[in-house]
């Protein structure tokens, strides 16, 4: 089971995102950012998580070392004009955010005095009839930013530039309610209509390179996340709490559709190293952690069964396989699946999660930062 602890912030949790761990660190993660909502003076927080090491049974000479999470302190944190709708760390010092009134803000944390400070503001990037609209999310790749919104819009955006680079005015006709990008020149968006739309930066064309969609189906997708060493496989979560499967490289359409939360997904990240694992959270008040490492044992048991190969069996060789992600797999396999709800009792909507290595954070609209330490993922 997960250690949790709960943390009341005073603040509903619109996003909230783990520092990025430098290379070949031996550290876990132990500084996060959130940003807020629906209050009158919304914020972007930088947070801290101290933590102690603990020996069990200490008694017995047997004792084992861990860590222990004490609660998080805030270190520093700036005012936000609207709602926090996206949130990531661009560099170690850099932070970037979006908000509900169509602008996009760069934070710059100074170590020295503990302060977070407004480097640079993209003002009315999104807007309808000359009215600003929300800029609904926002994806970072070194120091390219992208943002989609309300409008349907996308603008793309260097960290030393105040212009944007390239607006794509008419991108959708929808709301875009998800950017990732999925290798360095293509980005994918997904939309109120339950499309996704892949786009190359190389093109000089506004229109989307390839467009996926579920037949028949317009129900909205709210977020996206990318398979972090297989870029071809992404995730979405839609309105009607269901997880996609797609594979970019086949069809129009998912590989499959698991029914999920019984309300809107918001948010859902694969694990970055052990990507088998992915965790989604949801407007029903869930956290939810999808393994999927049994689906390749059965696979793989199934492949020696039919084959005639195995212990015991007397068979031949096992002809060459090509591994299949077990994402891909077939519905039988998915079957395999095991789902784990993370947190026993249900609140209020959980908005946003990040995970690192052992450890999960999440917000939620209860004003609370969930973080968990889960054992050791498989």
């Amino acid at each position: 089971m997960a250690d949790i602890r709960a943390t009341f912030v005073s603040q509903k949790i619109s996003k909230i995102r783990w520092k990025n761990i430098v290379k070949n660190s031996l550290q876990g993660p132990d500084t996060f950012v959130t940003g807020s909502w629906d209050d009158e003076e919304n914020k972007v927080c930088l947070w801290k998580v101290n933590r102690e090491k603990k020996f069990e049974n200490e008694g017995d000479g047997r004792g084992t070392e861990g860590d222990v999470d004490n609660d998080p302190i805030p270190i520093c944190e700036a005012s936000h004009i609207g709602d926090v709708t996206g949130l990531e760390f661009i560099s170690e010092d850099h932070i970037v955010s979006s908000s509900s009134s169509g602008t996009v803000t760069l934070y710059k944390h100074h170590t020295s005095s503990q302060t977070l400070g407004n480097s640079h503001q993209w003002e009315r990037l999104h807007h309808h009839c000359n009215k600003p609209c929300p800029c609904t999310c926002l994806a970072v790749r070194e120091d390219c930013i992208i943002t989609a919104g309300e409008d349907g819009r996308i603008n793309v955006l260097n960290i030393a530039q105040k212009d944007p680079n390239r607006t794509i005015g008419k991108a959708d006709s929808c709301t875009v309610n998800g950017v990732i990008f999925l290798k360095q020149f293509e980005f994918l968006t997904v939309n109120s209509t339950g499309q996704l739309k892949i786009y190359d930066l190389r093109s000089k064309s506004d229109d989307p390179a390839q467009t996926l969609s579920v037949t028949g189906d317009l129900t909205p997708l709210q977020c996206v996340d990318k398979h972090p060493s297989q870029s071809h496989i992404v995730a979405t979560g839609g309105d009607d709490g269901t997880l996609g499967i797609w594979d970019l490289r086949q069809d129009k359409f998912p590989v499959s559709l698991m029914e999920a939360h019984s309300s809107t997904v918001w948010e859902l990240k694969f694990h970055k190293t052990s990507p088998d694992h992915l965790f989604s959270c949801s407007d029903d008040g869930s956290l939810w952690h999808w393994d999927s490492t049994q689906i390749n044992s059965f696979s793989m048991a199934a492949i020696n069964h039919f084959s005639g190969t195995g212990a015991g069996s007397g068979g031949g060789s096992l002809p060459s396989q090509t591994a299949v992600n077990p994402w891909l797999e077939t519905e039988i396999a998915k079957n395999k699946m095991e789902i784990t709800s993370l947190l026993s009792d249900k609140s209020l909507p959980i908005n946003s999660l990040d995970i690192t290595g052992h450890a999960l954070i999440c917000g939620n609209d209860g004003e609370t930062i969930f973080t968990l330490n889960l054992p050791a993922l498989r």
